[in-house]
């Protein structure tokens, strides 16, 4: 699936509980749900690019474009979203999203921020933003736990 169309469906199921997110919110929410996607399943929820390893965790650059105008503050407009889920892969993502909306933005980055994780192993202090993509396999290691 394209990340933007999970972002979208991320941002619109958030509003429909009362819970607007923050750009940086939906960057995390949008990892955790493509890990637990990958956790769950055994494959790649968002197929059409990898995340980045920026400050604060994981980040699809489309994605920080787009909602980037919002700042700080939440994204309260519905998203036009063009996915179409399978039961299964719906229950999913939304078990997680579920999971992750009770936390706070900088619990989210903390948690992306796991020792044993992705992120962790490329990230470089002070090389921010230079798009160092985050390798598939050390997501699928950290999903799986190996």
């Amino acid at each position: 699936m394209k990340a933007l169309d999970v972002a979208k469906y991320i941002i619109n199921k958030c509003i429909e509980k009362g819970k607007p997110i923050s750009n940086l919110q939906l960057q995390k929410i949008t990892y955790f749900v493509h890990l637990g996607f990958l956790r769950e399943t055994h494959r790649k929820l968002i197929d059409d690019e990898s995340f980045k390893a920026w400050q604060y965790g994981p980040v699809i650059k489309s994605v920080y474009n787009k909602f980037r105008i919002y700042g700080g503050f939440t994204i309260d407009d519905i998203q036009e979203c063009h996915i179409e889920l399978k039961p299964e892969e719906e229950k999913s993502i939304d078990k997680i999203l579920d999971e992750c909306i009770k936390l706070k933005p900088w619990e989210l980055v903390q948690r992306s921020h796991n020792p044993d994780g992705a992120w962790i192993k490329v990230y470089k202090d002070g090389e921010d933003y230079k798009d160092i993509a985050i390798p598939d396999n050390l997501i699928q290691e950290e999903a799986l736990g190996y």
